[in-house]
């Protein structure tokens, strides 16, 4: 019985120590271990992006139906259109560097 409490001690010793200490270290280093994770994640999947493009004529699509049913007036199409416009450009460009 004596046993199991020393054992039950000493765990909560390490746990604390785990708290109070190295966490806190693995908080402080993580921008320098992140730089490296985030550069193998800068690998760009090619579906994705076609995926992200063809959901974007979609919505382009979808933003001139609404207009011209009338339900979104001429200033709301013409500046959400053009920023549909500019984000499907920017994947565009994605795609075409992926490419080459």
């Amino acid at each position: 019985m004596a046993k199991k409490g020393l054992i039950l001690d000493f765990i909560r010793d390490y746990i604390l120590v785990f708290i109070f200490f190295v966490l806190p270290i693995l908080f402080v280093i993580q921008p320098l271990l992140l730089n490296k994770i985030n550069n193998s994640d800068n690998k760009i999947d090619l579906s994705s992006l076609i995926r992200k493009k063809r959901l974007l004529y979609r919505q382009i699509k979808e933003l001139e139906m609404e207009f011209d049913i009338g339900n979104v007036n001429q200033k709301d199409f013409e500046i959400s259109r053009k920023e549909l416009k500019i984000e499907v450009s920017e994947v565009i460009i994605k795609l075409n560097a992926n490419k080459i």
